[in-house]
């Protein structure tokens, strides 16, 4: 009898330690990047403009980032943490500083992480010009924002103004927004020819802090187009 049970409990152990080792075998760790393409479309240059991207954990172990490589020195993407558990997510965002320069723009950075060859990429693109003026379907005025506070005063609200110089009705979307530094509001539509005015205003718990980010809008009629608006926090 107590050989039997010996026996028994030996089986146990063994199918126990098989089924561990297939669990483990089969634990993989995947990233899933959501929309890992964005598009700033016009973007003023010797600006820094700023998109959000979010990591989730879609494998059945924790996925641990080794690095983000940028393809230049212009481009900075700090994370809050280098790992994710299963089915957890959080927001990497992307800051690219444009300098000097005019005409269409790229940028991909690649994720790496442990127990996968093949990074995973994103996808930042845009046109960089010297100024969104009324050359363009669509011109802002200022171009570049600035909070700011001196010693004499404090700039936390900043009036924009939208020019239509095209001949149709443009709705008006937000795909990019600071949303943990600023609140905001644009207009839904500009008319044919018209203008409309919106406002980004710093939120009070901001009002300490620097940071750089921006504002992408998306205008549609026969066509689509967008345009970003660079923001700045600076305490002098």
């Amino acid at each position: 009898m107590v050989d039997c049970y010996n026996m028994m409990m030996k089986c146990i152990l063994l199918i126990s330690l098989v089924l561990l080792v297939a669990s483990s075998a089969s634990a993989q760790p995947k990233l899933e990047i959501a929309s890992n393409r964005f598009d700033f479309g016009l973007m003023p240059d010797q600006s820094t403009v700023k998109h959000t991207f979010w990591f989730k954990s879609v494998g059945t172990d924790t996925v641990r980032i080794k690095k983000v490589k940028t393809t230049c020195q212009c481009m900075a993407v700090p994370l809050t943490q280098d790992w994710l558990a299963p089915g957890d997510s959080m927001p990497v965002s992307v800051f690219w500083n444009l300098g000097r320069r005019i005409g269409n723009a790229g940028q991909y950075p690649r994720v790496f992480i442990e127990g996968d060859e093949e990074p995973l990429s994103m996808s930042l693109i845009g046109q960089v010009v010297g100024a969104l003026d009324k050359g363009r379907p669509v011109s802002i005025k200022p171009f570049k924002g600035e909070f700011a506070i001196t010693a004499v005063k404090s700039i936390d609200s900043i009036g924009i103004v939208l020019t239509n110089h095209s001949k149709e009705d443009l709705e008006v979307t937000v795909v990019s927004f600071p949303v943990d530094e600023c609140l905001m509001s644009f207009p839904e539509h500009i008319p044919a020819g018209a203008q409309s005015s919106g406002y980004v205003k710093l939120k009070a718990k901001s009002s300490d802090s620097e940071f750089m980010s921006s504002i992408t809008l998306e205008f549609e009629g026969q066509k689509k187009s967008r345009l970003t608006i660079p923001l700045r926090r600076k305490i002098y």
